[in-house]
């Protein structure tokens, strides 16, 4: 005979109990309501209110009065005169960057030139070859960077 098999284990979670650490106490009242904390602050009327931004209140006794804080402070800048603002055009390079380039390219050109041992072929291909490279280079430098 063979031997009976032991019954299958059975796999789960077994019920946990939880303690609840910050039970409400039952004679506390619920918390106030954010509408309740705002007529305790005396902000009852969320309407806008017309007048002064502190809220019709005379406040240029209170030294934490950010209002006149700033009054202060914008005066004592207009009076040191850094208020006004110097407009000066960027400074740019363009111009000196335009000559070194110019004058880089027009020394290739001319060793070209003194390979090709100065005749009337090499000559005229440089020649040309300056007048389209200096073009090319005025346009890239003064219009197509222009923008930048």
């Amino acid at each position: 005979m063979e031997p009976d098999d032991p019954p299958p284990k059975v796999y789960g979670f077994k019920e946990r109990e939880f303690k609840r650490d910050n039970a409400p106490a039952s004679a506390s009242p619920p918390p106030p309501s954010a509408k309740e904390l705002a007529i305790m602050a005396g902000h009852a009327d969320p309407a806008p209110q017309k007048g002064p931004p502190s809220g019709g209140v005379n406040r240029a006794a209170d030294p934490n009065d950010a209002y006149a804080v700033l009054r202060q402070n914008r005066a004592v800048e207009q009076k040191a005169g850094l208020n006004e603002v110097d407009v000066k055009p960027p400074k740019t390079r363009r111009k000196r960057d335009f000559w070194q380039g110019l004058a880089i390219g027009y020394v290739v050109l001319v060793g070209g030139m003194a390979i090709g041992h100065f005749n009337l072929a090499s000559v005229v291909a440089c020649g040309s070859l300056m007048v389209f490279y200096t073009i090319g280079l005025w346009w890239i430098m003064f219009h197509i960077l222009s923008d930048y």
